[in-house]
């Protein structure tokens, strides 16, 4: 499991094969409405980012829907892409997150205890328990 990716007191979770959850960004971003993941997989600039990927054997998006782990994951490079499509500003909080999640040694942590957190986390957003 990779290092935990947080952003606005979001976590932003990964599936099994590394992909983010753009629903997480959604959330971090502010959840408007009109920067919802499906607004942005609809533009046209997004399928021909994708279908570049699949072009060269890659699958970047997987959508899971229904259970706790519901949502649409992307590679990498389209979380920067998405962030981009919101805001400057927040495209520029994604990168400095992410290069900073990159740069930090961390001591291993076990699976369970990475995914006890990041369900913590998660629960308290849903709840919305102040810090």
């Amino acid at each position: 499991m990779s290092k935990l990716v947080v952003i606005e007191n979001t976590v932003v979770r990964q599936d099994a094969f590394g992909r983010y959850c753009l629903n997480d960004l959604h959330r971090a971003a502010g959840d408007l409405k009109k920067d919802s993941p499906a607004y942005w997989l609809a533009n046209k600039q997004t399928q021909e980012l994708i279908e570049q990927f699949l072009s060269e054997g890659g699958i970047p998006v997987s959508v899971i829907r229904g259970g706790i782990e519901q949502g649409t994951y992307v590679a990498k490079e389209l979380v920067y892409a998405y962030a981009m499509w919101i805001s400057a500003a927040f495209n520029l909080k994604v990168i400095r997150t992410f290069d900073e999640v990159i740069a930090t040694p961390t001591q291993p942590l076990t699976d369970k205890v990475q995914a006890g957190l990041a369900m913590l986390a998660f629960c308290k957003q849903e709840l919305r328990i102040a810090p």
